[in-house]
């Protein structure tokens, strides 16, 4: 569910495989021209027959009919009968990647697609294996997004824009409370904890009342980033520089932080307490949730995609959303970026670039798929003026989660704004959470909260070091290849995490 792109190790295998077709892919296509493709009459082809747009991806907002982008190609269709039709198809990741690969190498890619996991995207635009959308959308579509959704190095490249942000602010992680559940245990239903004693108490109260039928939290332990994405989002309600265990102020990685180490011990109390529900070590998402919203745990650690599934598999359950507690009470910070070039672009081979230009803006980015999918509760939307309309909520829930995301979220800095090459950096080492280095954090956290690792700080320490020299490897390999790529381009000395880093910071690190 998430939009994170999650790095499988098979398709690091991949990249050398697609350059070498992507290399191969770009002659031939004009991808600055729109009507480059032999278009006459705009959206049907030259024999006046309808423009047959192929539009392949794989997020859960294109599977089913009645998803949300489904429901928008038909009415789209419907709109444009006998002059465009749109194919839409979804596949999930494994699928899709495969898939990908085979259009590229038979050159029969869709029109528009998603991009695949762990591919450089800028040797992707460098090979013209796709074309920008300039010429193709109108100014006030790009204006719609949110400030700072497109970004020179990420997804604008030489000035041309790529792709953009399918997804608007999403947090990580944040609190589900069972309100019925803390009801029964005598504990105020409209006040969530603010603070890990406040947490821990009520989780204590919850498990006493509940008699070993109802626990104060339920976990999905056994999901794969579960536990490292609790651990670090914990940790960011310490200093606000823990989110994703790299610290982008000093340009380090931050295992053996205190902030990290706390968090772990705090979910061992929980542990020692006996508040944690039994069967969560082996729990993944899907059960976890259904157990929370079936009222057999107050509290859930989960993010943004979790809210739709509540709703969809118990939807009479009560439940309500709120940050993360801190040690403190004080209101946590988590960060993000918006720019992104992990969304749909557009086949540099497409034979209708303006009948794709026209389902870009009026369907695919446009409000009538917006609307539909804030409706589904999914996640809020690139587009500002849509997540502040409280018409567009599907259900109350969806106002708290809306004005969570205001509240906590702030912009953070990223390396390829400030220096394009350090993408290549990313590419080499599987992006900062380098996944070829095992045991993973994820694993370390699930052998440390089982018993099974017994020098917890220990195995953090070796992993940090492990981590840390991963990247510098990756720098300086990425350096010898002839490219201009430091260390210091994943550090921003002037970045304040209580604020969004802006267009003025990344200007301000040059002087």
């Amino acid at each position: 569910m998430a939009n994170k792109r999650k790095a499988g190790s098979s398709l690091l295998a991949t990249v050398t495989l697609l350059s070498t077709v992507l290399a191969g892919c770009s002659g031939g296509g004009d991808a600055g021209n729109a009507k480059s493709k032999g278009e006459a009459g705009g959206n049907s082809d030259s024999s006046g027959k309808e423009a047959v747009i192929r539009v392949w991806g794989p997020h859960d907002f294109m599977k089913g009919d009645e998803s949300p982008g489904q429901q928008m190609v038909k009415i789209f269709n419907e709109k444009n009968k006998g002059k465009i039709r749109v194919e839409m198809k979804y596949m999930p990741w494994a699928e899709y990647n495969t898939a990908i690969q085979a259009a590229v190498t038979s050159n029969d890619l869709p029109d528009i697609f998603n991009l695949p996991q762990n591919i450089d995207f800028q040797q992707v635009v460098a090979s013209k294996w796709i074309r920008p959308l300039d010429g193709l959308v109108s100014d006030a579509w790009k204006k719609q997004f949110y400030n700072g959704a497109f970004a020179e190095g990420v997804n604008v490249i030489g000035d041309k824009t790529y792709t953009w942000p399918i997804f608007g602010p999403q947090m990580n992680q944040l609190l589900y409370y069972n309100k019925d559940v803390l009801k029964n245990a005598g504990l105020d239903p409209e006040n969530p904890p603010k603070t890990w004693d406040e947490l821990r108490a009520m989780a204590k109260t919850v498990t006493e009342k509940g008699k070993g039928d109802v626990f104060g939290v339920v976990f999905a332990m056994a999901e794969n980033g579960y536990a490292s994405n609790t651990v670090t989002g914990f940790a960011a309600g310490i200093n606000n520089l823990d989110s994703d265990g790299f610290n982008y102020k000093t340009g380090a990685y931050t295992y053996v932080s205190k902030a990290i180490s706390d968090s772990v011990k705090f979910i061992l109390d929980l542990k020692k307490d006996g508040s944690i529900l039994p069967s969560s070590y082996n729990l993944k998402h899907p059960e976890a949730g259904a157990l929370f919203g079936q009222g057999k745990a107050a509290f859930l650690f989960d993010g943004r995609w979790r809210m739709w599934l509540i709703k969809r598999d118990t939807p009479d359950a009560k439940y309500g959303m709120a940050a993360l507690p801190t040690p403190t009470g004080q209101p946590m910070i988590m960060h993000h970026t918006l720019a992104n070039n992990g969304g749909f672009m557009v086949s540099s081979k497409t034979k209708y670039p303006e009948a794709v230009g026209k389902f870009i803006e009026e369907g695919l980015a446009s409000e009538l798929f917006y609307e539909r999918f804030m409706k589904s509760g999914v996640a809020l939307a690139p587009i500002e003026k849509l997540n502040s309309d409280k018409s567009k909520y599907p259900y109350p829930e969806y106002e708290a989660f809306a004005k969570l995301h205001q509240e906590v979220l702030r912009l953070r800095p990223d390396p390829a704004v400030r220096n394009p090459e350090a993408v290549k950096v990313l590419v080499e080492i599987g992006g900062m959470g380098q996944p070829k280095i095992k045991p993973s954090f994820n694993e370390i956290l699930q052998a440390i909260i089982t018993g099974a690792e017994k020098d917890p700080d220990g195995a953090l320490k070796q992993y940090n070091e492990k981590m840390s020299k991963g990247f510098k490897d990756g720098v300086e390999k990425i350096k010898q290849s002839g490219v201009k790529v430091e260390p210091g381009d994943f550090s921003f000395p002037n970045w304040d995490p209580a604020k969004d880093y802006t267009d003025q910071d990344y200007a301000a690190l040059k002087k």
